[in-house]
């Protein structure tokens, strides 16, 4: 008889590791899975809002570990790169992190805490039982309940067979780079820079984290453009702009494409299967404008953690199990709600009426409605 867990999380994303560290803790039996899935969340630096490390039951000390960095200051400049505006906060606005800091921070801390970590070679196959999960992939495992917490929502509800108003979309495509920085980086660091881009479809970030440069264009258009081409013309505008050095390395950079599946929680219609829970980028937890996947994806996962420590403890865990949906939607409803108007329309105005800078600032970083 295989040894059978009382819970499986499937994803060794900072979702996932968040969700196993936090049950570990508890003292459920957990296992870890570690399986190749699609690019939905960064793999490079990245930023996440300002209360991203007050969120409850995260492990203490967790910015500290993951060497993220405070930011107070937004800086915006406009298509022409010839106007900025600072945007500056008594309070910390948000926090940068090295690549794969925060994740790996919250392995560590899954580990710690007690989690068995197991890796599959293929894609897992998901399979649901009445009183048991199993997730087959190059092995086996099997455990009383399932936490799923990455991937794309509409294959994991394809597999599973859930219902769902629509396919969910993944309208955004983010193209990003990690430079390493052999000198200063002028006046970019401590700072959080958005670009308005030529294209009302895309928007431009950029920050500086220690001795790397990251740059991203985030897109909501469903064009397949040269991403790639994109990204490097943005870069060489802003050094001709006298932005960014003008010499880069550009040789050893770091590039990824990714597609969040920005807002698509709101179009499943459950996250609830026999024995299992989606939370993560596989529910769909990702913001509406950036794409940003770790204070959504990390908060889904804390919340579905809580529900299925309660499941455990249930004679009947399917019913506990419902309980994530008006737990989610109260939670991160208001985050994952697209604006009513769209913010890369809205960017070019900034410079024309500062007084709306603050309340673009707030739905950017924390979803507010504008």
């Amino acid at each position: 008889m295989p040894h059978r867990y009382d819970i499986a999380v499937v994803g060794d994303t900072a979702a996932g590791c968040a969700a196993a560290a936090r049950l570990a803790g508890k003292g459920w039996d957990t296992v870890l899975i570690r399986a190749a899935h699609a690019p939905v969340e960064s793999p490079l630096s990245d930023w996440v809002p300002g209360d991203f490390f007050r969120m409850p039951h995260l492990p203490s000390g967790l910015a500290r570990r993951a060497g993220a960095v405070g930011f107070k200051r937004v800086v915006y400049h406009n298509a022409a790169l010839d106007r900025r505006h600072d945007y500056r906060r008594r309070g910390v606005l948000g926090y940068l992190a090295p690549r794969g800091a925060v994740a790996d921070a919250l392995r560590k801390a899954a580990r710690d805490a007690g989690t068995t970590r197991r890796s599959t070679r293929v894609a897992p196959t998901l399979r649901l039982g009445e009183d048991a999960v199993r997730v087959v992939g190059s092995t086996q495992t099997e455990a009383r309940l399932l936490l799923v917490a990455h991937g794309r929502p509409g294959d994991i509800i394809s597999d599973l067979s859930l219902p769902a108003r629509s396919a969910p979309a993944t309208p955004l495509v983010v193209t990003g780079l990690d430079i390493p920085l052999d000198g200063g980086s002028g006046n970019l660091d401590g700072a959080l820079h958005v670009v308005e881009a030529r294209e009302q479809s895309e928007m431009g970030l950029l920050f500086v984290i220690g001795k790397t440069l990251h740059v991203r264009i985030i897109s909501s258009s469903a064009a397949a453009g040269n991403r790639a081409a994109e990204l490097s013309n943005l870069v060489g505008d802003l050094q001709t702009a006298g932005i960014l050095p003008d010499k880069l390395a550009l040789g050893a950079a770091r590039g990824a494409v990714w597609h969040p599946p920005a807002s698509a929680a709101l179009d499943v219609e459950t996250h609830i299967a026999k024995r299992c829970i989606l939370a993560g980028t596989a529910g769909g937890f990702a913001g509406a404008i950036t794409g940003q996947t770790l204070w959504p994806s990390v908060r889904s996962a804390l919340l579905s953690a809580e529900v299925a420590a309660e499941a455990l403890s249930s004679e009947d865990p399917q019913k506990p199990l419902e309980n994530f949906r008006n737990q989610w939607q109260t939670a991160l409803g208001d985050y994952l709600r697209p604006p009513s108007t769209s913010l890369q329309m809205l960017l070019p105005l900034l410079f024309a009426n500062q007084r709306i800078v603050g309340r673009f600032t707030d739905a950017l970083l924390f979803g507010k409605n504008i």
